[in-house]
């Protein structure tokens, strides 16, 4: 049994997250066994009060992770929408990377899946949630993607304005971001994703602001899936080659 240290996150009264650390020490038998033999899931499942509220999340290595020491991997940061904040990191299960990686041990990319236990995303959080894993997992920060669902969509589109310096590309799925994300974002190559029948968040916001980026010269796209609603649209990203084959590519250093 190996025993390794986690960070949690948490918020203060003035509502400033933060990373805490905290040795916590946790039994995984898992990360002993030989690089094929692992599951691909490796959770991180320890807890530290902070502000009254704690962050937990899943992280997905790839089973050749270990095969090379020193081989740096391109990761993506994944949100989760609305329906999945809490306390039961089994709820991400339910959709997103959480709900198949496990049966992808050869999927090529690192891949963080936070929990949020309620609110909004917040970007400082997810800075230090980002800044822990660049620290302790071998990730190329030139080829980091954010995507996010939903909620998860909204609160991508404010953490790559609030800081495009450190992300390769974006992808949100079905909500679209604030207008003032638009100037931040030119020089960022956005692949969006809504359904033309999506009621909870209709995609008339999102096709404006794709369009108020193109404008400001910016690489940015939405696919729009004919007949889909807000629960349909979402997941349909990892199965498309085109959006894997996109995010594979990018690299930040080309855009900087």
């Amino acid at each position: 049994m190996r025993r390794l240290s986690f960070f949690c996150f948490g918020r203060g009264r003035a509502g400033r997250f933060f990373c805490t650390v905290l040795a916590i020490f946790v039994e995984f038998a898992a990360l002993e066994t030989r690089a094929e033999e692992r599951p691909a899931k490796v959770t991180a499942e320890a807890r530290v009060e902070v502000g009254g509220e704690s962050w937990r999340y899943f992280l997905f290595l790839p089973a050749d992770y270990d095969a090379n020491e020193v081989a740096q991997w391109p990761a993506i940061l994944w949100l989760h929408g609305r329906s999945l904040r809490g306390d039961d990191l089994d709820q991400l299960r339910r959709y997103g990377p959480p709900s198949f990686l496990g049966e992808k041990p050869d999927f090529p990319f690192v891949v963080i899946c936070p929990q949020l236990p309620d609110g909004a995303w917040p970007p400082a959080g997810l800075n230090a949630l980002l800044d822990e894993c660049l620290e302790k997992y071998r990730i190329d920060e030139d080829r980091v993607i954010l995507t996010g669902d939903s909620l998860g969509a909204m609160g991508a589109w404010n953490l790559a304005g609030t800081s495009p310096e450190r992300f390769a590309a974006l992808s949100p799925i079905t909500a679209h971001g604030a207008g003032w994300v638009a100037e931040k974002l030119t020089k960022m190559p956005i692949r969006a994703w809504h359904g033309d029948s999506d009621e909870a968040v209709p995609m008339k916001d999102h096709l404006a602001l794709i369009k108020k980026i193109r404008e400001l010269g910016g690489d940015a796209e939405i696919k729009i899936i004919p007949g889909g609603t807000h629960g349909s649209v979402i997941g349909m990203n990892w199965k498309d080659p085109e959006w894997l084959a996109w995010i594979t590519k990018q690299r930040r250093s080309e855009h900087e």
